[in-house]
């Protein structure tokens, strides 16, 4: 998802403090083409639905993971809302395409201003999506799920003040999500059938000593994976901005 930039609209704010109303607005801080459309997965951590969605997969604990259906329902709401959006984030490209061209033809801050305020409305129909996503997202996951994320989220997050991904930094960060989830598939599906074999275990009434013998054979393999995940973390850290950083607003999990 491309969103239109908040860093853009706070320093159209700070030049409006200018007596000189004719002053052109700086390119590289007037205008972002990266954007936000909205705040909703950002103060999860999760920053765009792609994201959020990898971050889920791979974030929560062995234990409450995502099961195979949750993984296609989540897939199926952020298809829906790519569909459902689409014509309104086109649309918002276009604007911040022309705003940006006439900052880069040092056209007047009030012009600039003008180009972008055509797209206030789509940017809250945006952000209203997004935060209908979100819900809808909970409306999948499980309580313990759910617990789980409130519990690691970022409690200093200001998402105002958040510059969103750029394409690259969203390529770079599915990239390390997917190379974590290759590079740990047989720890990841160790892990998974020895669930399954405990929860058939319990279902068939086996002992606790039964079943925590059973669970016991995937404890190398969870310590690996607690490990991997850490790792991922600071991988994804280390692609945001200095800036992204100090807005408290860091990656789920």
């Amino acid at each position: 998802m491309r969103r239109f930039s908040l860093v853009a609209a706070a320093a159209i704010s700070l030049a409006a403090c200018s007596s000189d109303s004719t002053m052109p607005l700086p390119v590289d801080v007037a205008l972002n083409d990266a954007g936000a459309f909205g705040t909703a997965l950002t103060t999860v951590g999760g920053y765009d639905a792609d994201t959020y969605q990898d971050r889920l997969i791979n974030a929560l604990p062995d234990e409450i993971k995502l099961t195979a259906d949750q993984q296609a329902r989540i897939r199926e709401l952020i298809e829906a809302f790519r569909e459902s959006t689409r014509a309104d984030r086109e649309a918002l490209t276009a604007i911040l395409k022309e705003a940006r061209a006439a900052a880069e033809a040092q056209k007047t801050r009030a012009e600039v201003e003008s180009i972008l305020r055509k797209g206030a409305d789509i940017r809250q129909r945006l952000a209203a999506a997004e935060a209908k996503l979100k819900a809808d997202i909970d409306g999948v996951l499980t309580a313990q799920q759910k617990a789980w994320i409130a519990g690691h989220m970022p409690r200093a997050c200001h998402p105002d003040y958040f510059a969103p991904l750029t394409d690259a930094q969203k390529a770079q960060i599915h990239a390390l999500e997917v190379a974590f989830r290759d590079n740990n598939r047989a720890d990841l599906d160790l892990v998974k059938s020895t669930f399954e074999e405990a929860q058939a275990a319990f279902k068939a009434g086996k002992t606790q000593d039964e079943i925590a013998s059973i669970l016991a054979k995937a404890a190398p393999a969870i310590l690996r994976l607690e490990s991997a995940r850490r790792t991922l973390r600071e991988q994804i850290l280390a692609v945001l901005t200095p800036e992204q950083k100090a807005s408290g607003c860091l990656p789920l999990g």
